[in-house]
């Protein structure tokens, strides 16, 4: 363990991963990443990883935009492979729906977001094993998909190892120590790094970090489940399929599956994050079932698979703290991504790196500083109720 370092990074998920990235690609210095884990361990490793961009705030469209081309060109862009498929990604409207699919699709358009309305026709040429029962219409992004959330962040830390990004898996941080105000060092189960920079970027744990530079951020946790059946050899391929009349989402899988799970607005499921149950429960694997089979009918008699639960972490305006704290000089917070986090956490990544080194990013973050909330300058949606994206 190094003794010394210009930046530690808390944290191997995605933000991390991603701010560690540009650091060292920017010749920060030398870089440590630090993860208790393994990388992508937790709430990213069980993200679904969809890339689309269909937002009601225009510096997160600006940032799913982005995040779209880097994915489109992730060798070069995040490192190497990510797993990226540009299968495009649909969102289903009832009349419900009409007004906030209405002004998501003029966000996109605005934006320069690649995105065209579909009849109900469209449709089902698109994806003909739909059952398209109250639906009227719907919105496309061609350009949209999934990746491969544990790939992607391997990819992020490995690929940047060429410009001196140091990871340390299975060590965890323990303390942060200040000194005037000031980040001095990071304490690890292996010994104290002296660094003037820490980025916490520790997920469900962020708020514990942040206690150790005297600092409660207000955070909740939610146990969100999904599950996977087996296709139908002859099933074709679908794009991801977001289905709010319905509440829930789908998208294929790897080796001839199909994930699924609820979406917003729903409950949060509040939990322990150190102590929780992993497994996907009875009620939710019926709740899920249902809103699948209802709209993909044919898998009905398909093989269920496996299923799972994760952690979404989420602050109050259900968006991520990105940047410094302003009376704690070195330090920085990258958390909170309140089920948007994979998508957007290598743009975020790229642009809080550039405010690390003092340099204006090509998208302004100033948004998700921690501070907007005692300064009352939250995010809100045209969607409404939970997942305020």
């Amino acid at each position: 363990m190094q003794k010394t370092a210009d930046a530690v990074v808390i944290g191997g998920g995605i933000a991390g991963a991603s701010v560690a990235h540009f650091l060292a690609r920017k010749g920060f210095g030398k870089v440590v990443l630090l993860e208790k884990g393994s990388l992508a361990g937790v709430s990213t490793g069980r993200s679904a990883a969809v890339v689309r961009t269909y937002y009601s705030n225009p510096i997160t469209v600006k940032l799913a935009w982005r995040a779209v081309q880097m994915f489109e060109n992730d060798r070069e862009a995040l490192g190497g492979d990510s797993g990226f498929r540009q299968i495009g990604f649909l969102l289903l409207l009832d009349e419900g729906w009409k007004t906030a699919g209405d002004q998501i699709l003029e966000m996109e358009s605005t934006h320069g977001v690649e995105v065209r309305e579909l009849s109900r026709e469209d449709i089902r040429e698109l994806a003909p094993p739909l059952n398209l029962e109250g639906v009227v219409r719907a919105i496309f992004e061609p350009r949209s998909g999934c990746a491969d959330p544990i790939r992607t962040t391997e990819s992020l830390v490995n690929g940047a190892g060429q410009w001196g990004l140091t990871a340390h898996v299975g060590t965890a941080a323990t303390g942060i120590n200040l000194d005037g105000g000031r980040v001095r060092s990071v304490e690890t189960e292996q010994g104290t790094i002296d660094t003037p920079v820490v980025v916490n970027a520790a997920g469900p744990w962020g708020r514990q970090v942040g206690l150790w530079a005297g600092l409660n951020y207000s955070v909740r946790w939610s146990r969100e489940t999904d599950l996977i059946v087996t296709q139908p050899g002859d099933f074709g391929r679908l794009p991801v399929i977001s289905d709010p009349p319905q509440r829930a989402y789908y998208k294929p899988h790897a080796d001839n599956t199909m994930l699924a799970g609820l979406g917003y607005p729903k409950e949060v499921e509040p939990l322990d994050i150190d102590s929780y149950n992993e497994d996907l429960d009875a009620d939710q694997r019926g709740r899920i079932e249902a809103c699948l089979f209802r709209r993909i009918p044919v898998l009905r008699e398909m093989e269920y698979h496996h299923g799972y639960a994760s952690i979404y972490t989420i602050m109050d305006d259900w968006h991520p703290v990105v940047g410094p704290e302003p009376h704690i000089e070195g330090y920085y917070a990258f958390f909170g991504g309140s089920g948007h986090g994979f998508k957007i956490g290598p743009p975020l990544g790229e642009a809080l790196a550039d405010v690390i080194a003092g340099e204006e990013p090509e998208i302004d973050i100033h948004q998700f500083r921690p501070s907007r909330f005692l300064e009352g300058e939250t995010f809100s949606s045209a969607w409404g109720g939970g997942n305020r994206g």
